[in-house]
């Protein structure tokens, strides 16, 4: 099917066909979920659960069941593990290590019985876009800058288009270094803008590297965490605090702030918010962009064409909210300038943190 990824759904295991069977099976061995989410409650809806497995949280209960240690499990039972953000294989080597018998992960049962199990955050239609569109997503291997690059983007296209784990063997969890490559060259002066600043832990990193920096434009639409954000960075000069979320041009949107980090703008938001366009905010010229806008991307681009286009600041862009800004993220910025170079790296073990980073060929 492709040359450059592998688009094959995996057979089931004899392993994973059996931990199906007891999972179903009335007679069969107690049930457990990893995890407390809303993954976990969508097992929970299609099978009986003893309980749930969850070492991080000081809660005793979830949904009504025990929440138990992970070293209370008995060996003779059905463990379905719901982590899929950031440490998967993490999570199943655990069970492994405690000697469960039977073991599954969600992105298995996901591909195989999605109308039990919805597909997890971010992965919907997924296999659909990247089987559609081939063509972009070859043609993006091919103008990569590095092979890291082309082999992140190898596993990971593979994983999104499967959901088949294996692909991400090779990835750990390396978010402490996430928008800061030694490739960006940062230097004195910079101006950085820090779209989807949230927390201002970006901003915090990026003063440590670059404290001579000339200035930071920092956007957050949530009121909320703008004043912890405020909070972070009360050491950090030259910081201008912009309490709107970037788009391709300003307007009011509804916004949906009850994710923490996964908060987006989405027509049954709960709170109306300002959005601007970065021309529009910002006149002075930038030297890097940050962007992480919760599936906003690529109409936050389309926002800063005329920086782009005119100054050609490195980008650190988020693209695993959605599929397709796979491919129409770069070949918006590469018609907006096309002697960048393009870079892709993933900072997890799961589903969260695939950044395109484009660099200017002077920089």
């Amino acid at each position: 099917m492709s040359a450059m990824f592998d688009l094959t759904c995996p057979t089931i295991s004899p392993a994973q066909e059996s931990a199906l069977a007891q999972l179903f099976s009335p007679t069969g061995p107690p049930k457990y979920v990893l995890g407390c989410n809303g993954f976990s409650e969508s097992v929970a809806r299609a099978v009986p659960v003893t309980a749930y497995v969850d070492d991080f949280t000081p809660e005793t209960s979830f949904k009504d069941k025990p929440v138990v240690r992970l070293d209370a499990l008995p060996q003779e039972s059905v463990v379905v593990s719901c982590a899929v953000a950031m440490r998967p294989l993490t999570a199943l080597r655990r069970l492994q290590t405690v000697g469960v018998r039977w073991v599954l992960d969600y992105f298995t049962l996901s591909r195989l019985q999605p109308e039990l199990f919805p597909a997890p955050t971010y992965l919907e239609g997924s296999r659909e876009d990247i089987l559609q569109n081939l063509p972009h997503y070859e043609r993006l291997y091919q103008r990569l800058a590095d092979e890291p690059s082309r082999l992140a983007l190898r596993n990971v296209t593979s994983f999104r288009a499967t959901r088949e784990l294996e692909h991400m063997r090779g990835f750990t969890l390396a978010t402490d270094h996430q928008y800061f490559e030694d490739f960006l060259n940062l230097g004195e002066g910079e101006v950085f803008v820090d779209g989807g600043g949230f927390d201002g832990q970006t901003s915090l990193k990026f003063h440590a590297r670059c404290p001579r920096h000339q200035r930071i434009h920092f956007f957050e639409p949530s009121p909320e965490m703008l004043v912890v954000a405020r909070r972070n960075l009360r050491d950090v000069p030259r910081v201008e605090f912009i309490q709107k979320g970037l788009f391709h041009r300003a307007s009011r949107v509804r916004f949906d702030a009850s994710g923490g980090t996964g908060s987006c703008i989405c027509e049954t938001g709960g709170l109306e918010i300002e959005v601007t366009s970065l021309d529009e905010a910002v006149a002075e010229p930038v030297s890097f962009i940050k962007l992480d806008v919760e599936g906003a991307e690529y109409d936050a681009l389309q926002g800063a064409n005329g920086h782009i286009a005119r100054h050609h600041p490195k980008l650190a862009v988020c693209v695993y909210h959605r599929q397709d800004d796979f491919w129409r993220i770069p070949e918006l910025v590469l018609r907006l300038y096309p002697a960048y170079q393009v870079f892709f790296r993933h900072y997890t073990e799961g589903i969260l943190e695939s950044v395109m980073f484009f660099i200017p060929l002077s920089a």
